[in-house]
């Protein structure tokens, strides 16, 4: 926004009547006006006072008013010239220019002319002051700017260097966990391995016992029924936990990148064909239906890829509490054959979909029906699958049922020789 509060004024003529009569003009719109009549003078004057606006006749005596602009643009750069002449010519007009007027009237001048231009020069010299000040301002924000950077950039590199040392941390602590995995799962494979071992012959002692026990002793037979069934609880609950022990180690051989594959071809029907018998003597009350469209040959390690499918088929079943048909679908899908499990059970919240692969991950349904499982097995199916080149992802809807589609490279696709992706890191 422009000033318009009265401006200062320096009038160089050396003819007093013009300059006292330009001064008066322009002191008629309340301008402080000062006059010099010589060139020394208003280069003097130009040395101790800031003028809005310098009118300075062309011939002063020796010296000239271009002498006076370039003192102006000296000692006063943010001033405005405006040059005086009687004698307008193509030369001084394009000298005062050079020494930076603003502005070239002829004597004698118009009044309103006069004040219409000084009003043009006061007002570039307010353009001017304000531009100077929004630039300062400016510079001021830029200070406070690359202050703010400064520090956010020190902030920054502190939480960067304590997010790397988090970082660290948590790489040994995972380290830890793998190597506390691999070493507990190990060491708990000999006891276990002894407990089922030892709960068979002890089974088997007894229930030959029992056959040969006569009916009339119906105390001893008795007994030998109880201890049956304890040594067939201790046997069963012997091969959950060995299972788990080796689900652990599994998980440990995943991340670490130690689980060896044995490749070769094989029908991945014919593969689940063989799950499926095992599943259907452990779990009656299910019905296992398989469907192969042919064509289901494929690169692979035949016990990981029996374990994938088991996995499956047990993760249908515990899910589907009250029985019903567990769907096995094998075909060749373009470049890939797909296997995929359906069932019929209680169903995957959406918003879960995406993470029943995850490590230790169980949903709230299963948590809330106490569903056997400690989240380790879609998290080994996905890593063995993953292995093979392949891929793994569910559908769902909650009361309806799930299907988990997994797919596989088909031979076609691949080199004969050539192991899937993600085998080469595997090898140990």
């Amino acid at each position: 926004m422009i000033d318009r509060t009265p401006a200062k004024i320096l009038v160089a003529d050396d003819e007093e009547n013009v300059a006292i009569t330009i001064r008066a003009i322009l002191q008629m719109d309340r301008h402080d006006v000062d006059v010099a009549y010589t060139a020394e003078d208003a280069i003097e004057r130009l040395r101790s006072t800031d003028y809005d606006v310098v009118l300075t006749d062309l011939r002063l005596g020796d010296l000239s008013g271009q002498d006076v602009l370039a003192a102006l643009r000296r000692h006063r750069p943010r001033s405005v010239g405006v040059m005086l002449t009687g004698y307008a010519s193509l030369e001084s007009a394009i000298g005062a220019l050079r020494e930076g007027a603003y502005d070239y009237l002829i004597k004698p001048s118009d009044p309103d002319e006069l004040r219409a231009t000084v009003a043009r020069a006061i007002e570039r010299r307010q353009l001017g002051r304000a531009l100077e000040e929004r630039v300062q301002e400016l510079e001021e924000a830029n200070a406070r700017i690359a202050d703010l950077n400064s520090d956010l950039e020190r902030r920054v590199d502190e939480a960067t260097a304590e997010l790397r040392a988090a970082v660290v941390r948590l790489q040994e602590l995972d380290e830890l966990k793998s190597q506390f995995l691999s070493i507990a799962s190990h060491e708990l494979r000999t006891p276990i391995t002894a407990v089922s071992g030892f709960a068979q012959l002890a089974l088997r002692g007894v229930r030959e016992r029992l056959s040969a026990t006569t009916l009339d002793d119906e105390a001893w037979s008795g007994e030998l029924q109880r201890l049956t069934r304890q040594l067939t609880i201790i046997q069963d609950q012997s091969a959950k936990l060995g299972r788990l022990v080796r689900e652990l180690l599994d998980v440990s051989r995943i991340q670490s990148g130690r689980l060896e594959f044995a490749f070769a071809e094989c029908d991945l029907a014919d593969v689940a064909r063989g799950v499926m018998e095992q599943a259907q003597m452990t779990s009656p009350q299910h019905r296992f239906e398989l469907t192969s469209s042919g064509g289901t040959t494929i690169v692979g390690d035949r016990d990981h890829l029996e374990q994938v499918i088991a996995n499956l088929l047990d993760n249908a079943v515990k899910y589907s509490p009250a029985g019903g048909p567990v769907v096995v679908k094998v075909g060749r899908v373009k470049d890939e054959v797909r296997c995929t499990v359906e069932d019929e059970g209680i169903g995957i919240p959406q918003d879960q979909l995406t993470r029943i692969f995850d490590l230790f991950f169980r949903t709230h349904e299963a948590e809330t029906r106490r569903t056997p499982g400690m989240g380790l097995g879609l998290f080994i199916t996905r890593g063995i699958v993953e292995r093979h080149g392949g891929r793994i992802w569910a559908e769902s809807q909650e009361g309806k049922g799930t299907r988990v589609h997994v797919t596989f490279p088909a031979p076609s696709t691949m080199s004969r020789t050539a192991a899937p992706r993600g085998a080469e890191a595997l090898a140990g």
